[in-house]
């Protein structure tokens, strides 16, 4: 039994609330990934499926959901969230942790979560293909428009944008390895970059959050508009 410490303040709301909002999320991106219609309405297409392609009855989803799912799994950040509220190590400052003991991520399967530097940049290659469906979004039977839509949308690339682009594995790939930055043009170009990704990389955690929960709700309204639940205002004014 886990001897919960000799905190007297409600140390195990954050423990909850954590926990509760991961199985939320987990769940609706699970169910979403595997639904192979209501993605699409006019010009917009869910952030769950880039690519307008199957093999038989599979969902397209499928082919690229493991990307950004291994890419959080083995983020920083999300490692601190999921081992205090799944792995309970701890499950808060101060609190003792599950009798096992912590082995670091030195034994298989943590040891996996090295490889986040190499998903980080698989990540990237899919951020370029949720701009250009974003930027597709505007566009609808040959007419620019503006809608609701595309601005959900549009909110969402940036947020995603910034959340991968603050990784503390690219902070590290633009100046980690670099022992002075006045040597050259090319690594004063870098301390540019590096303190540009300092400045998000501090709240890295919040766009964490932030971007998980607009691309969830991208996915959501776009379903809602292909079952004809609600409406979009839009520029175009035919669909």
């Amino acid at each position: 039994m886990l001897n919960i410490s000799e905190r007297k303040d409600p140390w195990w709301l954050e423990w909850v609330l954590m926990t509760s909002a991961l199985t939320v999320f987990m769940g609706y991106s699970g169910w979403a990934t595997f639904q192979g219609n209501n993605y699409q309405f006019g010009p917009y297409r869910s952030p769950f499926y880039p690519f307008d392609f199957s093999i038989g009855n599979l969902s397209p989803a499928i082919f690229i959901f493991w990307i950004p799912v291994l890419f959080r799994l083995t983020c920083y950040y999300w490692r601190n969230i999921y081992y205090r509220s799944y792995l309970l190590d701890p499950a808060g400052c101060a609190v003792n942790e599950f009798p096992r003991g912590y082995d670091g991520e030195r034994k298989f399967p943590f040891v996996l979560l090295n490889f986040h530097r190499y998903f980080v940049y698989l990540a990237i290659v899919l951020l370029f293909i949720h701009w250009k469906e974003t930027f597709h979004s505007f566009t609808y039977q040959g007419r620019f428009g503006l809608g609701v839509g595309n601005m959900i949308l549009l909110f969402d690339s940036v947020v995603i944008t910034i959340y991968v682009f603050s990784c503390h594995a690219l902070r590290h790939l633009f100046g980690g390895r670099v022992r002075k930055f006045s040597c050259s043009s090319c690594t004063k170009l870098g301390h540019s970059v590096w303190k540009l990704n300092t400045i998000f990389n501090e709240r890295h955690g919040i766009w964490a959050w932030i971007s998980l929960v607009s691309v969830i709700v991208a996915d959501l309204y776009i379903r809602l508009l292909a079952q004809g639940v609600i409406t979009d205002i839009n520029t175009w004014r035919n669909f």
